[in-house]
């Protein structure tokens, strides 16, 4: 029960945090007058219980690969994420996930990732004990509707 309410603190936390850096993009997009003709994305690192400064956000440009190698965009000090476990990449204006034939493999809203899945406006990762969450802007030019 504590581990769910747990888990409810960090989701809760995830959505304030993506409200704020939604407003830091749009302010940036507004400042500098530029119009992405791409999506813009980025992953947040939900935090780790006893691990101080596991939390960390990375912004996507055309591929990110997340793992525990320092080499990797993303590191993730966690035991049961691989050197390079897997890589999120853009191709034709969407974004994909793909498992790098990781050991303890990669979920993508809690469904096993055994080849490449495109990723929605958001997901949730899960890389060994990691969880890490996509999100795109809302203002992308994919959107239209």
């Amino acid at each position: 029960m504590a581990r769910w309410l747990w888990r409810l603190v960090q989701l809760t936390f995830l959505g304030l945090l993506f409200m704020f850096l939604r407003e830091v993009i749009q302010s940036f997009k507004l400042e500098s007058g530029h119009n992405h003709q791409q999506p813009l994305a980025y992953l947040v690192q939900l935090p780790l219980p006893g691990i101080p400064k596991s939390s960390q956000a990375a912004f996507i440009g055309r591929e990110i690969l997340l793992g525990r190698d320092p080499k990797s965009d993303l590191v993730l000090d966690d035991p049961f994420v691989s050197a390079t476990h897997a890589r999120i990449y853009r191709q034709g204006g969407e974004f994909w996930l793909e498992d790098l034939g990781s050991t303890n493999s990669t979920y993508l809203n809690g469904e096993l990732v055994s080849r490449p899945q495109k990723l929605t406006e958001v997901a949730v990762i899960t890389v060994g004990n990691a969880v890490v969450v996509f999100h795109t802007s809302p203002n992308s030019p994919k959107r239209k509707g």
